[in-house]
Parts: C-alpha cells; structure tokens; sequence
C-alpha cells in the first residue's frame, strides 16, 4: 500500500514541478523521491473546532519525545493564542489517520503554534520527523511546500526562494501580527497550507507557511509568505508561550 501512496505521490509532485518552472527544465527526480519516501510522512492536517468555527490547516512534525510528537503550525490554524484549549483539536497524520491533540505554545506575534498528540499503536503508520534549518535559506534557494489546501491531504508544490521582505496581509488575519521581514516564494500554497511546511533539499525544514498572496481581480497566485527558520528557533526557545 505504501509503495502505491508513493508513485501516486511521485506523479503528482513531477506534474506540478513541471507545470512551476517558467524558463528550461530543472532535473528534481531525486528531490520528489525524498519528498515521497520521507518528508511527507512529516506532513499533518490540523483541524481545530473553536466556538461554532471550524479551522483547517496544516503542520509539520518536528520532534518526538516520550511517546508524543510535536508539530509546527500557525497561531491562526491552532485557533489563535489564548481561545484553542476551549476546543477540540484534530491532527490527521498523512495516511488519514487522526489522532486527539493538544496545543502546547501559540504566539501571534510570530504566528506559529506547536500541538502535540500522543502515538498510536493500532496505526499501521510512519511518521517522520524533520529537523529545522540552523540559518534562512538562501534566496534562490529550491523548496517544497507541502500542506493541505481545500482540506486535500499531502499536497506538494515546487518553486524557489523569491527575496525576504514584509508582507502586508489584507483582510481576517487576526491570529497574526507578523511584523518582520519573511519568506516570500513561488511555491503554489491555497486556503488550508497555512501552517504548512517549507523544505530544502536536504529535508529541513526552512520556512512555515502562514498566507499567500493573490490578485484581487482573478484570484490568481502571486507568491506565497513563510516564517523563516531563525525565527522559528527563536519561538522554540522561548521559556513562555502564548496558550
């Protein structure tokens, strides 16, 4: 079954690497194979019911410790900082395997949230975990996005790193109140990748998503915005969190 997930995967993500690259063709085959042998078992849906509302994202798996493992996603998926422990908080693993969760630091300043869900043994599943980047990447720098747009599980597009700079949002964005320079790149990301990982080719990971931007007019993809690495080591280290 899994060597079946994996070339149903591997023919997604090459369709959309193709389809990504504007000027010649770049050689990804060994990148997509990482992707679909690794990373993406890496990959989690988030789904978090708060007061009647429903938020739906995405999160990526980082560390385990203990018999639980600890995911990244935003503050705005979590159901931003100090309201998320009212409601009930769902992580699906990349098989579609759910599992009871529970939100251990939030901060809207950075937009990123850390949950937590215990192993499964019934669960016929492996779940990776992926170490971030010690520095931001570099611009022009090769990445993978992977999320859950529209609720879709193990969504992987490919693009690059566009430049560092501060993205001014337009309209709900009140989980977040990110007022330093981000990533900015190419990788396709839609509602629902919020949360959702950014990955160089050695695996790690680089960037959170956390917004995209669009034109008004057509609804158009224009570039997506990711929290950077630094930052997101510098949230991980801080003693407090937002919950």
């Amino acid at each position: 079954m899994k060597k079946k997930i994996a070339s149903v995967l591997a023919a997604l993500i090459l369709a959309l690497s193709l389809s990504a690259c504007n000027v010649g063709y770049i050689d990804n085959t060994a990148f997509v194979n990482d992707i679909t042998e690794q990373a993406i078992k890496a990959a989690v849906k988030i789904v978090a019911e708060l007061r009647g509302t429903t938020y739906i994202g995405s999160g990526a798996v980082y560390a385990y410790e203990q018999g639980r493992y600890y995911a990244l996603t935003n503050n705005h998926v979590a159901g931003e900082a100090g309201q998320s422990v009212l409601g009930q908080l769902i992580v699906f693993d990349c098989y579609g395997n759910p599992y009871e969760a529970r939100l251990e630091k939030a901060s809207l300043e950075n937009d990123l949230a850390i949950v937590s869900f215990a192993e499964q043994e019934g669960y016929l599943a492996a779940i990776e975990v992926l170490e971030i980047a010690k520095n931001d990447e570099k611009v022009g720098t090769e990445i993978a996005a992977i999320g859950s747009p529209e609720g879709q599980f193990n969504t992987v597009t490919l693009g690059r790193i566009l430049r560092y700079d501060k993205a001014e949002l337009t309209g709900d964005h009140s989980g977040s109140e990110i007022e330093y320079p981000v990533i900015c790149h190419s990788a396709v990301i839609r509602g629902g990748s919020s949360g959702g990982m950014l990955i160089n080719k050695d695996l790690q990971i680089v960037g959170i998503n956390y917004a995209g931007g669009t034109l008004e007019e057509t609804g158009e993809f224009v570039e997506g915005y990711a929290v950077p690495a630094e930052k997101i080591t510098d949230f991980l280290n801080e003693q407090q969190g937002e919950i």
